[in-house]
């Protein structure tokens, strides 16, 4: 499949990762995770070199994964070191990739690509998830039938809000605000703004029970920011009109796309707000409504949308565009560009070959 391999996706929520092993898919590769001992994690490929049974169904065995059909057992860096046959001898091709890993955010990251390439500080930083903020957050987790680029396309895209989600996200005088499009270092922003307007059901909601009723009209905005390889973060509110946003209520929210196969999708999702920080119920009302919501309104389209398209390749459809799709546009485009320099790159003759 195409997809950037140089880059930190994201593999599982750190709890899901124990130390009993657990197989994911991740750009069509399948890997198997455990934590040692001492709580570092641990990513393998998932296929024996000798008979390629599945490792995932094997045991972790003192930081190992014992393949289940004959034993062999390999360490961490992917090297077989028992071999439980005849004289224990262990073959030098014994072997199995190894993938850089890290945690951070309460999620364990993977690199796909060249190891020496793996530098954690390409990971955005996102400030409302690290501990002690003024921030309650909400985590999860789901898959969607559907090719990575196209979740970065709906999550970008502010236009489609009024139609798909109804009365609860739709604000008329955001679907008639102008898409503006800003670039930070190599992160893409798409960003609307609504002023001097009654705000979304949802803030309206939201601000009665936590600051009581209110008059006049809000400034609402969206803005969402793409990082590579398929990192998108969204800010969201309202404020009383003349008022800065840092008095509204805010979500910031981060959705993390990881592909699986060229035509699925692991979706990990965080919403932040900064309002009733102390309301269990609503954590739980946000994290089954969010789940409720993405399944009814965007999952079942881009899923038709995905079986419609099937395997042909976007710009070769000559996609009809609107004003709208600025940001999706420029978002396209860019991942273009960084895909064909890694095809380049990985297709260049090495040093010693030249």
């Amino acid at each position: 499949m195409k997809a950037l391999k140089n880059g930190w996706y994201v593999a599982a929520w750190s709890n899901e990762i124990t130390a009993a092993p657990r197989k994911r898919v991740i750009l069509e590769q399948s890997i198997v995770f455990y934590r040692t001992a001492d709580g570092s994690p641990v990513a393998l490929s998932s296929t024996c070199p000798h008979r390629f049974a599945p490792l995932d169904y094997g045991k972790v065995v003192e930081d190992t994964i014992q393949c289940p059909y004959h034993g062999l057992r390999f360490d961490k860096t992917g090297a077989c070191v028992a071999n439980p046959d005849g004289a224990g001898i262990v073959p030098k091709a014994a072997r199995i990739r190894s993938y850089p890993l890290t945690e951070r955010y309460g999620a364990t990251w993977i690199w796909m690509g060249d190891t020496e390439r793996a530098d954690v500080s390409l990971i955005p930083n996102y400030p409302f998830m690290e501990p002690g903020g003024n921030w309650r957050l909400v985590s999860g987790y789901l898959t969607v039938g559907a090719n990575y680029r196209y979740i970065i396309d709906n999550l970008v895209d502010v236009a489609h809000v009024g139609i798909l989600h109804g009365d609860l996200f739709n604000c008329p005088a955001m679907s008639k605000a102008e898409t503006v499009v800003e670039r930070e270092d190599n992160a893409i922003w798409a960003k609307r703004e609504a002023l001097d307007t009654p705000p979304p059901g949802l803030f309206d909601i939201m601000w009665r029970q936590s600051r009581g009723d209110y008059e006049g009209t809000m400034h609402t905005w969206a803005d969402s920011r793409w990082d590579a390889p398929s990192l998108i973060s969204q800010n969201t509110g309202a404020a009383l009109t003349g008022m800065p946003r840092e008095t509204g209520l805010e979500t910031k929210n981060c959705h993390w796309v990881t592909p699986e196969t060229g035509t699925s999708s692991h979706y990990f999702w965080v919403i932040a707000r900064n309002f009733l920080l102390d309301n269990d119920a609503l954590d739980n009302e946000i994290r089954v409504q969010s789940e409720r919501l993405f399944v009814e309104q965007d999952q079942w389209l881009l899923e038709a949308l995905q079986a419609t398209v099937g395997d042909r390749e976007f710009w070769s459809m000559k996609p009809m565009l609107l004003q709208g799709d600025a940001g999706t546009v420029t978002v396209r485009r860019a991942y273009d560009r960084l895909l064909a320099d890694e095809e380049v790159a990985a297709n260049a003759p090495s040093a010693t070959n030249a």
